[in-house]
């Protein structure tokens, strides 16, 4: 009886201690997914088991599986006898997120113009009233903010979870927000990028699905050209 009982709590114990488990890994997960996109972890670089465990204070094996997740989310690689780096995109891919990342931010903002809401538009005009404050002041800082802002109304205006996870995913790939502090280094970059949101709230507020997914898709493809070529000349650097 005692046995069984016994049995039963180590079972139990280690039910409990999986459960621990996961929910450090997902943790550890999260960290190092928002250290890689928000720039933290540039592309190329080795990531070490031991300094990240030492770092989050847990055992490698959460780091191990974080690194897994995130290989499968297309943000590290896992290579054979060299260990785990941030993905490091070559044009090609670039090329491939951009096409993408231009047809899925039109169709949120067509979505959006369709559906009509209003709270979502007032936001937007408060997002394109920051960007025109931070262009004054030249603060880069604040019309990033307020970029990240004016893409997230859209995308979750559109009301289209699926749309919303696979843009999360691609934008995941890159880390978008360092390289967009680098395209607005250019002053007539920002004046260009301020008046491309400025059509596409245009469109969305006179309701104009078609209208508004050709000027976002317009808005991603012009800032994605330009910040091919940063990303390229950032990466060249490394080389």
């Amino acid at each position: 009886m005692h046995g069984t009982w016994y049995i039963l709590f180590q079972k139990e114990g280690l039910f409990i201690t999986a459960i621990l488990t996961l929910g450090i890994t997902a943790q550890v997960t999260n960290a190092i997914r928002e250290s890689i996109v928000n720039g933290e972890y540039e592309p190329g670089q080795k990531l070490s088991e031991t300094v990240l465990s030492e770092h989050y204070k847990v055992s490698r094996t959460p780091i191990r599986e974080a690194f897994k997740q995130l290989e499968r989310e297309g943000l590290v690689e896992i290579i054979p006898r060299v260990g785990t780096c941030v993905t490091k995109p070559t044009e090609e891919e670039l090329n491939e997120l951009f096409t993408l990342k231009e047809v899925m931010e039109g169709l949120a903002a067509g979505l959006l113009a369709e559906r009509g809401n209003v709270e979502a538009v007032q936001a937007l005009k408060q997002a394109v009233s920051d960007m025109e404050n931070a262009i004054r002041t030249s603060d880069k800082k604040l019309y990033v903010e307020a970029n990240e802002v004016f893409h997230s109304i859209i995308q979750e205006g559109a009301n289209n979870s699926k749309l919303s996870y696979m843009l999360n995913l691609l934008l995941n790939q890159i880390p978008y927000r360092q390289y967009v502090f680098l395209t607005i280094e250019d002053p007539n970059r920002r004046e260009r990028s301020l008046k491309e949101h400025q059509a596409v709230l245009a469109a969305i507020e006179k309701g104009d699905r078609e209208e508004a997914e050709k000027a976002m898709r317009e808005h991603v493809k012009a800032s994605g050209m330009q910040l091919k070529i940063d990303i390229a000349k950032k990466l060249g650097q490394k080389n």
